[in-house]
C-alpha cells in the first residue's frame, strides 16, 4: 500500500486541484466575484478526480458546478453595483443577503428531489457499495443546493457546505486521494468561519 507521502509525490493533479481549491476558498470566504473563475477551473479538475475515485455523483456534480459557476459569475456581475469612492478590493466584493425564511421549504424540497435523483442514477448505473452510494448522494445533494444558494448570495449556503465538506474529505481519504482529502477538511473548518463571516457581511449590507 502506498504511503501518504508517496501519494503526495505522485498525485500532481490532486495537488493542483488542491491549490486551486484553496484559492477558491479564500475568494469565496471574502465574497469576491473572482471566486467563480477559480470554481470553473477547480470543477474541471475534480470532474476527473472524482470519476477516477468512483464517486460518480460527485463527478457529475462538478460538471454541474462548471455550468452554474459560469451562471454565478454572470449573476454576480449583474449585482456588482458598488457605490462610488470604494477602492478596487471593495468593489470586487459583492453585497450578500440573508436567506429568507420562506426559502427553507424550497431548499428542503430541492435536497430531497436531488437526493432521490442522484441515488437512483447511482443505483442503476454503478455497482458501488451502499455506504459509498449513500455518502456520495448526501454530499452531492448538499453541494448542489449550496452552490445554487451561493448564486443568490445567501449567507446560509455555508450551513450546507459544512457537513458536505466533512463527508467529502472522509470519503476521499478512504480512497487515498490525500491532497484532495486534506483540502476538503480545510474546507470543513473554513466553512464554519465562512458562515459567520457571510452573515456579518450580509448584515452590514442590510444596514447600508
Amino acid at each position: 500500500m502506498e504511503t501518504i507521502l508517496e501519494v503526495l509525490q505522485t498525485d500532481y493533479l490532486g495537488l493542483l486541484a488542491t491549490a486551486i481549491g484553496l484559492i477558491y476558498l479564500y475568494l469565496e470566504f471574502k465574497a469576491k466575484k473572482s471566486m467563480w473563475i477559480a470554481s470553473i477551473i477547480m470543477a474541471i479538475l475534480y470532474i476527473y478526480i472524482f470519476f477516477k475515485s468512483e464517486f460518480y455523483a460527485m463527478s457529475l456534480i462538478y460538471g454541474y458546478f462548471f455550468i452554474i459557476s459560469i451562471w454565478g459569475w454572470h449573476k454576480w456581475h449583474q449585482k456588482q453595483l458598488s457605490p462610488a469612492g470604494l477602492d478596487a478590493s471593495q468593489k470586487s466584493t459583492i453585497p450578500l443577503e440573508r436567506m429568507p425564511q420562506k426559502a427553507i421549504t424550497t431548499i428542503i424540497s430541492y435536497l430531497i428531489i436531488s437526493s432521490l435523483i442522484i441515488a437512483g442514477l447511482l443505483y442503476l448505473l454503478t455497482d458501488t457499495s451502499w455506504t459509498i452510494l449513500l455518502s456520495d448522494t448526501f454530499a452531492t445533494s448538499l453541494n448542489v443546493v449550496a452552490i445554487w444558494m451561493a448564486t443568490r448570495r445567501w449567507a446560509e449556503q455555508w450551513s450546507l457546505l459544512i457537513p458536505a465538506n466533512l463527508l467529502t474529505g472522509i470519503m476521499l481519504f478512504i480512497q487515498a486521494q490525500y491532497p484532495s482529502s486534506i483540502m476538503f477538511m480545510i474546507y470543513f473548518i473554513v466553512s464554519i468561519f465562512g458562515l459567520f463571516h457571510w452573515i456579518k457581511l450580509a448584515d452590514l449590507s442590510y444596514d447600508k
